[in-house]
């Protein structure tokens, strides 16, 4: 722990004529660490910004239902403590009072789960999930527990236990998912940061579709449990304001934790050294090119890279086929007969899609188990040896903005695949076959009314490398920045924060 002191040395007490209060709009402004930095330094009180932040939460629901439940009092009292702790002289982290949310597939000690899910008890969870336990730890309060699609198994944000979530850009469009309320909610302008799961894009399709940044690291970096059907797709890592939040939260939640052993895997090699990186820009990947009004936005914000002299640019092509086939046969496979047994005693209150992957499970046969597995093999290898040749890579996050929130697939896209949502998110889910780190970054907006992020790209346990590209690059881009919505969340009185699903 560090101290909170003024330049002459003596600790700063929070209660002092210092302390200021934001407006909603000042607060959306500023990143975490922004306000981090400031309850540190006595000028901000944790309990005015956790006041701000169940204001906002609970004005924007139910318009997009980015929360399965707010934690008003849980969060007021937190912030108490917190408080109290700056006032003693004491600060956390550079987190220390900052409002954040957790995706409700993540434990939170003394709380219930509902993992999106008509099926999950109410018990409270005996200890927290590393990545939550840590953010705790570090000081934050969590104002609230934000939905997911059923056990986080597809790319949007429908659940059976909490309804459609919805885009603060749009709510009539899709928020994306399976972080779906954790990307509303940052969109929206309510926290800075979120807790999110990756195991396909799950962080980054939200993220992209509501305008803010989002951080898959490097399978294992942050540690997940409890561990899931498809543990060597899944990763988790925020959605944030800002890049340099997201990795503010990577350094205090990255490390090894027994109960995951694949986060031993992914300690950090060494620094660059400050050499100059080379990067290769991919405007149409896996051949696939963007809709226009992706296009229209993301190919100005790579063209601003390149002008940019950030780093040694060129134009590049990933030498690989799209692995759809290799991410079916481990999703469906996995989830399948990882659900198989729930399916069949409460397929009733279940998501229909997720149900279906039951049979379809059984139609693969060990050998065409293990010949994805071989063809896995062999499209790491190929990725790898291109990030030996190239530093990073950038690239379009998705190939279409957000489309109709009830809806699965966007008009005309494959409805009845096997995997509906992996038709449309075809940038995304290949990086997580290969646990590479990956981070979005918006860049504007297209349509013109609707958010394009453009994706980095680094080698396996690159993070840092990862994140200090997109730092700069989001600078590049800050004419771009999209911060969080304005308008119509905002209207609300002090002392109102709302109880929607409070628990």
């Amino acid at each position: 722990m560090v101290r909170a002191v003024d330049a002459g040395g003596d600790a700063l007490m929070v209660g002092s004529p210092r302390l200021t209060e934001l407006t909603p709009d000042e607060y959306r402004a500023e990143s975490g660490l922004d306000l981090g930095r400031r309850v540190a330094a006595g000028e901000l009180s944790p309990v005015h910004l956790a006041e701000l932040a169940l204001h906002l939460a609970s004005a924007a629901e139910p318009a997009i239902n980015a929360y399965a439940a707010l934690l008003p009092e849980r969060a007021r009292a937190a912030a108490v403590e917190r408080e109290a702790e700056v006032r003693a002289g004491t600060v956390r982290s550079v987190l220390h009072g900052v409002p954040i949310a957790v995706k409700d597939n993540m434990l939170e000690e003394g709380l219930p789960a509902g993992k999106g899910s008509r099926t999950s008890p109410d018990t409270p969870a005996t200890a927290s999930s590393p990545m939550v336990g840590r953010l705790l730890e570090a000081g934050t309060v969590v104002i609230g527990r934000t939905t997911t699609p059923e056990f986080g198994w597809k790319g949007t944000g429908i659940s059976p236990r909490t309804g459609i979530t919805r885009n603060p850009w749009d709510p009539a469009r899709n928020s994306g998912g399976s972080s779906a309320g954790s990307g509303a909610t940052v969109g929206s302008g309510a926290v800075p940061i979120a807790t999110g799961t990756d195991a396909g894009g799950s962080v980054r399709i939200p993220a992209a579709f509501c305008g803010v940044v989002g951080l898959k690291p490097t399978l294992g970096a942050i540690p997940v449990w409890p561990g899931t059907v498809n543990e060597n797709l899944s990763h988790a890592g925020p959605i944030t304001r800002d890049v340099r939040d997201a990795a503010a939260v990577l350094a205090l939640t990255r490390g090894p934790d027994a109960r995951d052993p694949q986060s031993y895997w992914s300690r950090p090699p060494a620094g660059d050294g400050g050499r100059r990186l080379r990067v290769g820009i991919v405007r149409s990947p896996f051949g696939i090119e963007p809709a226009a009004d992706v296009a229209s936005v993301a190919y100005p914000a790579l063209d601003s890279l390149v002008a940019s002299g950030l780093a040694d640019h060129h134009e590049v092509a990933l030498p690989a086929a799209l692995p759809r086939s290799v991410f079916e046969a481990l999703w469906v496979t996995g989830r399948g007969l990882g659900f198989r047994d729930l399916a069949r005693t409460h397929a009733a209150d279940m998501d229909p899609g997720l149900v279906r992957l039951g049979p379809l499970a059984q139609e693969y046969s060990l050998a065409d188990y293990y010949a994805a597995l071989t063809a896995r093999r062999e499209f790491n290898a190929t990725m790898a040896r291109l990030l030996d040749e190239w530093d990073l890579l950038v690239m379009p996050t998705m190939p279409l903005t957000a489309f109709d929130a009830d809806a699965e697939v966007p008009p005309g896209g494959e409805a009845d695949a096997p995997l509906p949502w992996i038709t449309w998110t075809p940038y995304t889910y290949p990086f997580n076959i290969t646990g590479q780190p990956a981070v979005t970054v918006p860049c504007g907006l297209g349509g013109p009314t609707m958010p394009v992020g453009v994706q980095v790209v680094g080698p396996w346990a690159h993070d840092d490398r990862v994140l200090g590209y997109a730092c700069r690059a989001q600078d590049v881009l800050a004419h771009t920045n999209l911060r969080s919505v304005a308008g119509p969340f905002d209207d609300i009185p002090a002392g109102s924060a709302g109880t929607v699903r409070a628990r």
